[in-house]
């Protein structure tokens, strides 16, 4: 019943937030990692950039089919069937998370030299891959929540969950980075407790 102009506003200003936030992340890595004055550093971050936009891609893969389905059985007043497929675009989202994880723990070395590591680069990349694939589970599962709530109508609360996440990283980066001495690995831990956190804002928000 609202008039169609204000509703897209209302939908698509936290939608164009939460795109741009998901950004952030390896924005803020490398700039950190930056200051360390080691361009090693730094090219091992920039690297990881595409697996970083792979691993996005997957949970908006299962976050737009899921959703698109989810909107139409709310519209029809079926809300088993969108309560299933909520859970279902949830669980495959998670499980191609865990499945990025497997294969490129498995293919570690070939995954970076794919990504344009150079020889002086591989072994902080390495170390910075390997973290951030860890935390690729519920990075995926948190971009398919977010993408649920926004077809649900509660793109709000999905740009929160997003964004909180990304402010928490721009403040646990320097913290690890230099106050804990972790350097690149504590820009890829920061990742990886951010995204965490962000996933447990969303699915909070869904229940």
């Amino acid at each position: 019943h609202e008039p169609v102009e204000r509703l897209i506003a209302k939908l698509s200003v936290p939608t164009i937030i939460s795109m741009l936030v998901t950004t952030f992340y390896n924005m803020a890595d490398t700039y950190f990692v930056s200051l360390l004055d080691n361009t090693s550093i730094t090219g091992a971050v920039g690297v990881v950039f595409p697996l970083m936009a792979i691993i996005q891609a997957v949970g908006f893969f299962f976050g737009h089919g899921s959703g698109n389905f989810i909107s139409r059985e709310l519209g029809g007043h079926r809300r088993d069937q969108a309560e299933e497929m909520a859970a279902t675009g949830f669980l495959l989202s998670f499980a191609g998370g865990c499945l990025l994880t497997l294969l490129g723990l498995l293919f570690l070395e070939p995954l970076v030299r794919l990504l344009g590591s150079t020889e002086t680069i591989l072994p902080y990349a390495k170390s910075y891959v390997r973290i951030i694939l860890l935390g690729a589970p519920w990075m995926t599962a948190s971009l398919t929540l977010n993408n649920q709530l926004r077809f649900q109508g509660s793109a709000v609360y999905g740009m929160v969950g997003i964004t909180a996440g990304a402010v928490l990283n721009i403040g646990l980066d320097p913290l690890l980075i230099f106050t804990c001495g972790m350097g690149v690995s504590g820009a890829a831990v920061a990742t990886i407790v951010s995204q965490f956190a962000g996933f447990c804002l969303l699915l909070l928000g869904c229940r």
